[in-house]
């Protein structure tokens, strides 16, 4: 076959590789900063990768008041995103925190970091990219989503969890149609669904909702969803790629809960992702 042959031709060319990336890893990780213009970073490989096959990967935005070195250490998301096999790329807000639209509270250009972030980690190790997650929490999932936004398909997928646009809410999104998955509490206080007022009105958190019919809307998805499913505590109503003029899917989950994230979600997001891949992506 093809492929095999591609494969065994190319073996001494897949080992330079493999060496090539696994001295790049080696400048920083889960300990070490990575260094880019705007900022840092940190990055994790799962365990037991061989240093040289494709990763999925997931950059995660944290959430208000939390940081990379947060992120890297938390143990649970160190444990799900192994199991899963992912690569964790823990990205890091100026001041502990995200600035965009509606949130203008710092002086880093957060887009402009990103897109520095993920052209070093492809420089680093073998991203697989379609398989190429940007999630986060809260502040972070708004960040999210404004990434979606922005730079739309420079990631394959997005996952914004408790967070969605902040008023005002962008009119048009150069990045154009995304596959995007969000998750919120319909208990949640902290950044309710319909969004509330801080500071005394100088910012405001945006409907979830809202941000949502927009996407359905820049997707050219309909207004009602193929099917509605209960997975856990997750109620989803989904639209499909195929159903959607954008060819790009989407997906709405509602809990019962508050402020809350679980990092099987994260993994739960990926799967979602790599259902959305073509055919002939799959094999």
């Amino acid at each position: 076959m093809v492929r095999g042959w591609v494969i065994r031709a190319g073996a001494p060319c897949l080992l330079i590789l493999g060496l090539t990336f696994a001295s790049q890893a080696s400048a920083c990780s889960d300990v070490s900063p990575c260094d880019v213009d705007g900022g840092s970073y940190f990055v994790r490989p799962p365990a037991g990768w061989d240093g040289k096959s494709l990763l999925p990967v997931v950059f995660y935005f944290h959430g208000h008041s939390d940081s990379a070195a947060v992120t890297i250490a938390d143990p649970y998301m160190k444990k799900s995103l192994d199991d899963a096999g992912i690569l964790l790329v823990a990205m890091d807000g100026e001041n502990r925190s995200w600035s965009f639209p509606g949130k203008l509270t710092g002086s880093r250009d957060d887009i402009a970091y990103t897109a520095a972030v993920l052209a070093d980690v492809k420089k680093r190790f073998p991203v697989d990219n379609s398989l190429l997650l940007a999630s986060g929490f809260s502040v972070g999932g708004s960040m999210v989503w404004n990434v979606a936004c922005s730079l739309g398909n420079a990631f394959s997928g997005y996952a914004p969890m408790s967070g969605s646009y902040w008023e005002p809410m962008p009119t048009d999104c150069p990045g154009g149609p995304v596959a995007l998955r969000h998750i919120h509490g319909t208990a949640d206080r902290t950044v309710p669904l319909a969004g509330r007022s801080l500071r005394n009105g100088q910012f405001r958190q945006g409907d979830s909702n809202e941000s949502f019919r927009r996407l359905l809307a820049r997707n050219g998805c309909p207004s009602e969803p193929d099917h509605v499913s209960t997975r856990d505590v997750l109620t989803c109503r989904t639209w499909s790629a195929g159903s959607c003029s954008g060819s790009k899917g989407a997906e709405f989950c509602l809990h019962d809960g508050g402020h809350t994230i679980q990092s099987q979600w994260i993994v739960d997001s990926m799967n979602w992702l790599r259902a959305q891949r073509p055919a002939t992506a799959k094999r």
